[in-house]
């Protein structure tokens, strides 16, 4: 199996040549919503918008290897890396990009993230999130959040351990 090229993904995602899948941020928050979630088979088929066979068949084997990479960091509790700085507490910036792509991997499985048994806590860990992603940019409360910085910078900070933290909560029997 080769080794995991970020490059060759970022230059393909990024490129004009992607006319389907996500951007490199989006698909890097897409593919941790998909390894620390509940289990969805259709990933790949929605990442592309059911069109995978458009994209070269060694860009499809780097992004089945970045989630594998992701998935062995997670459960050796080395946590997840982010191909930019997260510091960039702000919707228009690779972290509102990347959370774009999570909440759209999570909202395609809704009903097996929001289930009874972990909807206040799932809400709780994936506000940030919701917050840089723009969804629901009517909601009072999200551009009350979005308007300020310093608990902007907060709530980045927190999302790592809030990956952590969902990754054990849907993967703790496995």
């Amino acid at each position: 199996m080769s080794a995991l090229d970020l490059d060759q993904l970022s230059d393909y995602l990024d490129g004009d040549q992607n006319e389907y899948g996500l951007d490199f941020a989006a698909t890097h928050g897409f593919l941790c919503a998909i390894a620390v979630g509940p289990k969805f088979d259709r990933w790949l088929d929605e990442l592309f918008e059911s069109n995978q066979d458009k994209a070269p068949k060694e860009i499809i084997a780097q992004i089945k290897l970045w989630l594998e990479d992701i998935r062995q960091k997670l459960s050796n509790e080395e946590g997840v890396e982010f191909p930019f700085e997260i510091e960039e507490a702000d919707v228009e910036s690779s972290l509102g990009d990347w959370s774009v792509g999570f909440v759209d991997a999570m909202f395609l499985n809704e009903e097996a993230w929001f289930s009874p048994e972990y909807e206040e806590q799932v809400v709780d860990l994936t506000l940030p999130m919701m917050v840089f992603s723009g969804v629901d940019d009517e909601d009072p409360q999200m551009e009350s959040f979005r308007r300020n910085g310093q608990l902007m910078d907060e709530i980045a900070e927190e999302i790592p351990d809030n990956l952590n933290e969902i990754y054990l909560m849907f993967h703790s029997d496995q």
